[in-house]
């Protein structure tokens, strides 16, 4: 349902889908940036840093912390958060946080975890080998019930629907602005004849809920 298999291939098509944000801007924070796959493609005129717990970064860092991240306002022109929202318990206050230290644009993402129901109905396991199971559980990787104690997993369950509400009200509240939200769904060409048949009576928004996996948010910090 992604565009892309890896972290190396959404380093990739992040860039290439804000383009012209990346071209613009002199500085970048990459926050949950495990081994710093945006760096690696990014122009050397960007001033790049990456805060992570776990991976390579240049500042580690337990997002999770009541003080806030390290960082005075206004401090980079942008503030990149993929697929790392919905790992913290202090999700409310991380995101003004970013809201906070950014001096211009804010890229997040936010799973749909309602996808993964289908895999329960249909029975697909996410994983058959019992190693696995006792870090990610047997049906969904971050929600199931894992075998022993996760070192990770997700801490909110929403669908589409909420996850945009929540970014649109915690962006005003912050003086900011939704410019732009790509759902990794794709509704034209082929995909939408074949979809046609499965969302019959579906409005769109309930269409989402259901099969869109990953949307992704461009937020502009008023100025």
């Amino acid at each position: 349902m992604e565009p892309y298999k890896n972290r190396e291939e959404k380093a990739k098509w992040i860039v290439h889908q804000f383009d012209s944000i990346f071209k613009e801007i002199g500085s970048v924070l990459d926050i949950g940036c495990d081994e710093k796959h945006l760096e690696k493609i990014l122009s050397k005129k960007i001033k790049y840093v990456g805060i992570d717990n776990f991976g390579k970064p240049d500042i580690s860092f337990d997002l999770d912390k009541k003080e806030g991240l390290p960082f005075k306002k206004n401090n980079f022109d942008l503030v990149f958060c993929a697929d790392v929202l919905e790992h913290l318990e202090n999700i409310h206050f991380v995101f003004d946080e970013l809201c906070r230290i950014s001096k211009k644009y804010i890229i997040i993402s936010l799973p749909n975890p309602f996808l993964g129901i289908f895999t329960i109905l249909l029975g697909k396991k996410y994983s058959i080998v019992t190693e696995k199971q006792k870090e990610f559980g047997k049906y969904l990787k971050f929600y199931g019930l894992p075998l022993e104690r996760p070192k990770d997993r997700h801490r909110w369950f929403f669908n589409n629907e909420e996850s945009v509400d929540f970014v649109r009200y915690r962006s005003e509240k912050n003086k900011c602005k939704i410019l732009k939200i790509i759902y990794t769904i794709d509704f034209q060409g082929n995909f939408k004849k074949l979809l046609k048949l499965i969302l019959s009576g579906f409005n769109r928004k309930k269409a989402l809920n259901w099969f869109n996996g990953t949307t992704w948010f461009l937020i502009r910090k008023s100025s």
